[in-house]
């Protein structure tokens, strides 16, 4: 048994919540970066055509 942060776990229980810690990480900065460059930014998109519709 080892002592994580969630108690102490068999070191396969300890690989699993590496790996699922790893993932979240992982997906964090996926969604921080995406956010970054524009790609949920759905609004601005449709103001912006809108506004060329109206010129």
């Amino acid at each position: 048994m080892r002592h994580t942060e969630y108690g102490y776990v068999s070191p396969a229980e300890n690989h699993c919540y590496r790996d699922l810690e790893r993932w979240l990480d992982d997906k964090n900065k996926r969604e921080r970066r995406a956010e970054k460059h524009g790609v949920f930014n759905l609004q601005s998109k449709g103001k912006h055509s809108q506004d060329e519709s109206k010129r």
